[in-house]
């Protein structure tokens, strides 16, 4: 029978292909009721078919066997002459899986048990009922004995009820028949993996340019000629970048392999819990690295299955909170500053923060002292923390022994981050961070103690320099060290106690900390100095070095030295952060602090000719580049970069504002990289001197040009501060053309009302929000503001609020109108500097809708053309809440 092993393995790799998305189908079909999609179902026959035809072929009578009857079922259904239902469902999903299971394991499938299957189908394909033991209930019964021996559960989300009912013990719940009957692909068809031809002819052109290359470097190497050696150096590192594109193309995958198993999760899970859910899936299109697709699943899988058992509601609870009986699970993928952003969001009771802190304490997770002065946003994330559970009783639909702090651990070991957003009687979100790959990642070098290391770039927020008239921002709580950042305290992470390196010295004059983030911690690192940014490949440790939790592994630098890899997660735990030392009363005092009439940015200051220095604000720029200098081009009349196997238009300084020209002898340069409307442009910034947050006056009139919008004197340097849309508008006018189409086509200019203590800000805002056709009226702070609407002089449409303001700041403005009756659902975009993921959640508690970073001119006019676009279904729920019987045409529509 397997005279030909290769014939063999080609059969069970098509064949897994063919069942790839059967499952997902199959659902489709029972979904449509008597709507029967025939082409849909033709699909599904097809690919049975071809299992049987080449299993029979082969031998595998089984195989063949239960392909036949299940292709009889699918035949009845293309003909019409069946509708199907749950049960019919069932029945062949189940047969779908045992054909999974013969095919993964060929050597035993004629053996394995099918005459239940196959009489099932063929009683459907008569017409006939399929029997009781087709059911999932029946099904999952047999195999619930498989949990009873799974470790103590690790819980997330509990119940709002600040007292649980009392019920009656219920019968253990078994696993959904998807996964009691999901069979586990065997390694050769994971080696597995299907790649377009064209990338195939691309990866052996490349292949091609590089024997090119190696020619001529051992030809320059034999003549001694260095100049030709320059060349083909030069030659080289391009196909070496494209064919390393190219090989990640190759094993780049789309994500919805994996959502969409979660259909039949939800709705096996759904059957047994009494539940109704309807899911949601987006971004399946989304790629990803293989490696991460395979590793992603099983942590995805506990938090649907928490999101099923513990999120939402029965309809009879659900119809009691005026909620529909149906629950709404949405997933979805999308890719997010070169990483990849998955949200799990349910619609059910959400996580109740008292009632954590109650139990975290009872179970000497935290202390008393440590609940008072917590959060409610940091109480929500104590179901990450290892031996922390909620549950009253445990039932293996969660209760599988994989508690949170597994899946974060297991999410945080592939670079990833993972956090938790809950709101009572609303529902919870769990937003998980992955990076697009591996085996290759963008990294920062730096150096301590003689030493190098990499961090990854993904985990980076930012990089602050401390000079030695920067030591009032250092402080020290509860005998942690902290350094002030703009409001808040950042815990400050020494490599001498960590790695215990030798002769570290303290964070003095110039030294810098890299601001990094995880999924539980924001702290600095301390190192002193910073290399070059690197793509690196990740080496496995050495067994010396694995038990070490704040290594991930190591990597070989172009020098030919080995930088280790810094785990930021794992330097964190070991570090014993405890964010609930950073008390609100500290954070506030300092806030107070800030010297009065400054604002204070993260810029990226560079010169351009070395007398004449340059700031641009971080929060609008891309990413930099380091480029040679002969790698830009001009065509037409343009200059571009040739890179990433595109042309990139670039921008020289002196061809735009009054400035010097850039030295014309160097040989490598930077390209500062912005994204204007979904355009990628290029500025060339001969030399980068530094990237620091700035408290400055702003004087808006001596320097003050088109592409110039003020100027700050920083250590005796008078500075100027660019507005790069306005430098790109010169040249790409067409990129800026929706404005003013979208002005023409309003059917009124909303009312804005602007809240911002910095007058240069103000002016700034107001100036770009009224070119795009809004009005505004502006007030100097949150109080102003405040007064303003309470005035009712204006029918305001929007509201645009800078965070850090005296006598009220954004937060509290905020909570002001949402806890108004008059104005709580007024949109609120906050406009500032502060861009940390902490500030965003704090901003969405506040009830901020939309959070914009201070100079990004095109991202605030997009974010408020959207947030006052007024649509029908948005007049209903208002008249709905207003309690009124108005007709919609009184307003208008």
């Amino acid at each position: 029978m397997y005279e030909d092993n290769e014939l063999v393995a080609e059969f069970v790799i098509e064949s897994n292909e063919h069942l790839a998305n059967v499952e997902s189908q199959l659902l489709a079909i029972e979904a449509g009721g008597a709507s029967v999609d025939v082409d849909l179902v033709n699909t599904v026959f097809r690919a049975i078919h071809s299992i049987k035809g080449a299993a029979g072929f082969l031998g595998l009578r089984n195989i063949n066997d239960l392909s036949h009857s299940l292709e009889n079922v699918l035949n009845k259904l293309r003909n019409l002459e069946l509708v199907p239902n749950s049960a019919m469902t069932d029945v062949m999903l189940r047969a779908s899986d045992q054909l999974r299971s013969m095919i993964n394991d060929i050597d035993n499938s004629n053996n394995m048990p099918i005459a239940d299957f196959v009489e099932q189908l063929d009683q459907i394909a008569v017409g006939g009922a399929p029997t009781a033991a087709a059911t999932v209930t029946e099904t999952v019964a047999t195999t619930a004995a498989v949990d009873e021996a799974a470790p103590i559960e690790i819980a997330p989300p509990t119940p709002v009820a600040e007292t649980p009912p009392v019920v009656a013990e219920p019968a253990p719940i078994a696993k959904a028949a998807s996964e009691e009957h999901r069979p586990e692909v065997s390694a050769n068809v994971e080696a597995n993996i299907r790649v377009p031809v064209s990338v195939l002819d691309r990866l052996m052109n490349l292949t091609g340019e590089l024997v090119l290359c190696r020619n001529q470097v051992i030809q320059a190497i034999s003549c001694r000629n260095d100049s030709g050696l320059e060349a083909v150096a030069s030659g080289l590192d391009q196909v070496t970048s494209e064919l390393q594109d190219a090989v990640m193309q190759t094993r780049m995958q789309p994500i919805g392999s994996v959502f969409n198993r979660f259909i039949r999760v939800v709705r096996d899970l759904g059957a047994k819990l009494g539940k109704e859910c309807n899911l949601q899936i987006d971004g399946k299109e989304v790629e990803v690295d293989k490696s991460i697709i395979e590793a992603i699943g099983d942590p995805m899988t506990h938090l649907i299955r928490n999101s099923m058992d513990h999120g939402l509601e029965t309809p009879q609870k659900r119809v009691a909170a005026d909620k529909s009986p149906s629950g709404q699970i949405n997933l979805r993928a999308y890719h997010q500053a070169g990483k990849v952003r998955i949200e799990i969001e349910d619609d059910g009771q959400g996580i109740n923060p008292a009632i954590l802190k109650e139990k975290a304490v009872s179970k000497g997770v935290i202390t008393q002292d440590q609940a008072d002065q917590m959060s409610d946003r940091d109480a929500v994330r104590l179901i990450f923390h290892a031996g922390f559970s909620t549950a009253e009783k445990l039932t293996d639909v969660s209760g599988r022994g994989v508690g949170m702090d597994v899946v974060r651990s297991n999410i945080e070991k592939l670079g990833g981050t993972v956090d938790v957003e809950s709101t009572i009687g609303r529902g919870t979100n769990i937003l998980i961070t992955l990076p697009l790959t591996l085996a290759i990642i963008p990294s920062l070098i730096v150096e301590s103690c003689g030493n190098r290391f990499a961090i990854p770039q993904a985990n980076i927020s930012e990089l602050v320099r401390i000079r030695s008239d920067d030591e009032h921002r250092l402080t020290r709580v509860k005998g942690v060290e902290m350094l002030r950042l703009r409001g808040s305290l950042l815990p400050i992470v020494r490599m001498k106690q960590i790695l215990n390196l030798a002769n570290e010295e303290a964070v003095t004059t110039s030294s810098s900390i890299i601001v990094v983030e995880t999924g539980r911690a924001r702290y600095g690192l301390a190192v002193d100095g910073l290399h070059d940014s690197e793509e690196i490949v990740v080496k496995p440790l050495g067994r010396h070095l694995r038990s070490c939790k704040c290594l991930s592994g190591a990597t070989i630098l172009g020098d030919g030295h080995i930088a280790l890899i810094l785990d930021v997660s794992g330097i964190g735990a070991e570090a014993k952060l405890d964010l609930t030392d950073q008390s609100d009363l500290e954070a506030k005092r300092i806030q107070e602090d800030l010297h009065a009439g400054e604002e204070s940015q993260t810029l990226l200051m560079f010169t351009n000719h070395p007398q004449e220095h340059f700031a641009i604000p971080m929060g609008v720029v891309l990413r930099v580049e380091r480029i040679r200098a002969d790698q830009i081009d001009t065509v037409g009349g343009l200059e571009v970069l040739q890179y990433r196997g595109a042309s990139l238009p670039v921008m020289r300084l002196e061809d735009n504002i009054n400035a010097q020209p850039a030295p014309t002898d160097l040989k490598s340069v930077f390209v500062v990289i912005f994204d204007i409307n979904g355009y990628e442009v290029g500025l060339i910034a001969p030399q980068l001197k530094d990237i620091q947050n700035v408290s400055m006056h702003i004087d808006a009139t001596t320097f003050r040009e088109t592409g110039v919008c003020g100027s700050f004197v920083l250590e005796d340097q008078a500075i100027r501060l660019l507005d790069v849309f306005k430098i790109v508008e010169k040249h790409r006018p067409e990129w800026f053309e929706h404005h003013k189409v979208a002005a023409e086509t309003r059917s009124h200019d909303p009312l804005v009302l602007l809240a911002e203590d910095s007058d240069f800000f103000r002016r700034q805002v107001k100036s770009s929000l009224e070119d795009a056709g809004f009005q505004v009226v502006d007030a100097e702070d949150g109080q102003a503001a405040w007064d303003t609407l309470q005035r009712g002089e204006f029918a305001f449409d929007l509201i645009v609020t800078d965070i850090e303001m005296p006598r009220m700041n954004g937060f509290e403005f905020s909570r002001k109108v949402r806890n108004s009756e008059k104005w709580k659902d007024m949109p609120i975009i906050a406009l500032t500097s502060l861009a940390s993921d902490e500030h965003r959640r704090e901003g969405e508690a506040a009830g901020i809708n939309d959070y914009q970073i201070k100079m990004d001119r095109e991202r605030l006019l997009s974010s408020v053309s959207r947030l006052t676009q007024t649509d029908v279904e948005t007049l209903r729920r208002q008249a709905m809440r207003e309690g009124t019987t108005r007709e919609l045409s009184t307003a208008g529509v």
